[in-house]
């Protein structure tokens, strides 16, 4: 049994503040691989037991010994999914539009959600409960999604049950990791990337689902583009439910964060695809289209006509500081020796090609761009509102795609810059140019 999918520190410690509120007993003896009693049955799963849990080889998986009071059930699970979606006008035209009402039902009760699962779930609403709504969102819209491409019934199951276990691994993980709000260093993004072969684990664990959930919980930070982790893999090596998945946690990023601070809804998602057209398969974005189409979502007037002269002023500041980290990692990528091998080097030749090209079409070095942002006049409001928070949303995203691309550089530089290079030093340097240009920029935007 994988250490960190079972009784790991972090996830006893879980188990641990759940029972302050929620008993969590042993409902059966516990004993290590050698027969030795660890804990008997009708403890309470408390700190002060942990010692006795944390490290321990067990006959058995801990999660199969234990009860956690206030259990999720498979009703109640449906009911989490429709209370979440009600909170969202936008997402509740969708969920009615598409008829998804009858699917969601069958997924929930009909399938008959295995019972680890649920207690799982219920440990991750109750100590992550943000992770938990976005289990909530990505497992309702990858499904949404599958079902819109005509998916087998069989990839629609395993697509539920791949979204709703691909990040219990975060239970796993350092917790002030998981809550951080500000960039990862190396070593937290390396420890936080462990995410998903720990959640495969735990599938693994909780029942003998189809192959595709595994492939798809430890592929679904992966990119068609070769820009994901943990192996770089392009368009012909992943399978469909993982990139379901991977868009849908992309759209709730956007939805359910950045969106609640401005107003959008999903009616403003489309900048975020088209910028983003070469990361998921594209017959993803082809259902994603066709579902807000049906929905008819109403865009709205977002800029207020008052203030909405700062929104030209703000993108013409971004496109300066898109242009320097352009300029930059230009630099840094005629930097690598010509030896430079390996799937790291390919990745981020890769990336700096995608964001080249969306900086040429996006008219970034276009003079008649410039002038018209500088020009934009009170009176032009009803004409230029759209186009303009379009430009802003696109810039954002762009931001997302340097962040994305610079997270590749310290693998490429530890693992395939040859060692007789003197120039390692110099890479480290431009790196850590490149990270601070890119905290004034996300500094700047927000």
């Amino acid at each position: 049994m994988s250490k960190e999918a079972g009784n790991n520190e972090h996830y006893v410690n879980h188990l641990s503040d759940v029972n302050e509120t929620n008993d969590v007993v042993a409902t059966e003896d516990i004993y290590n691989s050698t027969g030795a009693l660890l804990l008997p049955k009708g403890t309470a799963i408390e700190y002060r037991v942990h010692d006795f849990l944390v490290g321990h080889k067990m006959q058995q998986q801990l999660d199969a010994l234990i009860s956690v009071e206030g259990c999720l059930t498979d009703k109640s699970l449906e009911n989490e999914f429709v209370d979440y979606i009600q909170k969202y006008p936008d997402l509740a035209k969708i969920h009615e539009s598409s008829k998804f009402a009858s699917t969601l039902n069958q997924l929930c009760i009909e399938k008959q959600i295995p019972r680890i699962l649920l207690q799982k779930l219920t440990i991750l609403k109750i100590q992550l409960p943000g992770i938990f709504d976005q289990t909530l969102f990505s497992t309702w819209l990858a499904c949404l999604l599958a079902k819109q491409m005509k998916l087998t019934p069989q990839q629609v199951t395993n697509t539920f049950y791949a979204g709703l276990i691909h990040d219990l691994g975060l239970l796993h993980v350092e917790p002030t990791l998981v809550n951080k709000k500000s960039h990862y260093t190396s070593e937290e993004w390396h420890s936080i990337k462990q995410h998903m072969l720990i959640s495969t684990a735990i599938a693994k664990l909780i029942h003998p689902f189809d192959d595709e959930v595994y492939r798809a919980i430890k592929e679904h930070h992966e990119r068609c583009d070769g820009t994901g982790y943990p192996n770089e893999l392009h368009d012909d090596k992943l399978c469909n439910v993982g990139q379901l998945i991977g868009l849908a946690d992309m759209i709730c990023h956007i939805r359910t964060r950045q969106y609640n601070l401005t107003g959008k809804s999903m009616a403003n998602i489309l900048p975020y695809l088209q910028i983003n057209l070469n990361s998921f398969k594209f017959e993803s974005y082809q259902a994603m289209y066709a579902i807000l189409q049906r929905a008819e979502l109403d865009i709205g007037e977002l800029l207020d006509r008052q203030t909405f002269l700062s929104v030209p002023k703000r993108i013409i500041l971004q496109r300066v500081r898109m242009m320097q980290l352009h300029f930059a990692f230009s630099d840094f990528v005629k930097m690598l020796p010509p030896d430079t091998h390996g799937k790291h080097r390919n990745a981020l030749l890769d990336s700096y090609k995608k964001i080249s090209n969306i900086i040429t079409r996006g008219g970034f070095t276009s003079p008649e761009t410039l002038d018209w942002l500088e020009n934009i006049k009170d009176a032009d409001y009803n004409e230029v509102h759209q186009e303009l928070q379009e430009l802003d949303d696109m810039q954002y995203e762009l931001l997302w795609l340097f962040k994305k691309a610079f997270r590749i550089i310290p693998s490429c530089i530890n693992e395939e810059v040859p060692d007789k290079h003197d120039i390692t030093s110099q890479l480290k340097e431009k790196m850590t140019i490149l990270d601070q240009n890119l905290l004034q920029a996300w500094t700047d935007y927000q």
